[in-house]
């Protein structure tokens, strides 16, 4: 296992997986924590023939990342529910002022996008 920072970073992105595959030339696969590194670690694969060798998954779901898991370029991506999260975060803080407990953590949900569900978020 190996993990480099990509500083939400494409271009870095593309440069850490070049970096990881020079290291490590029998991964299979890769988490990005953003969609941007993911699209870089992509590039990098891609600019080597590997298209489809290694898995990538970001997060974010954003409309470039969502397009690629459509085109087979990307494994998935993890997406967020902004709407809970402004919800259940304005719940909390109202509930604060009130002097009432805030849960430590609080879970708005998440789905992992794939090529199977992945034209609701390309609307």
């Amino acid at each position: 296992m190996a993990r480099q920072p990509g500083n939400s970073e494409r271009a870095l992105g593309l440069t850490v997986m070049e970096n990881i595959l020079t290291a490590h030339p029998g991964i299979k696969g890769v988490f990005a924590t953003n969609d941007q590194m993911a699209l870089g670690a992509m590039e990098a694969l891609e600019a080597r023939g590997l298209r489809g060798k290694i898995k990538i998954i970001g997060f974010d779901a954003t409309k470039e990342a969502v397009q690629a898991t459509v085109e087979g370029r990307l494994a998935g991506s993890v997406a967020q529910n902004p709407f809970m999260m402004g919800q259940r975060g304005v719940e909390a803080a109202l509930a604060a002022l009130d002097g009432k407990p805030v849960e430590k953590r609080i879970d708005t949900g998440t789905e992992l996008v794939t090529a199977a569900n992945a034209a609701k978020y390309l609307k």
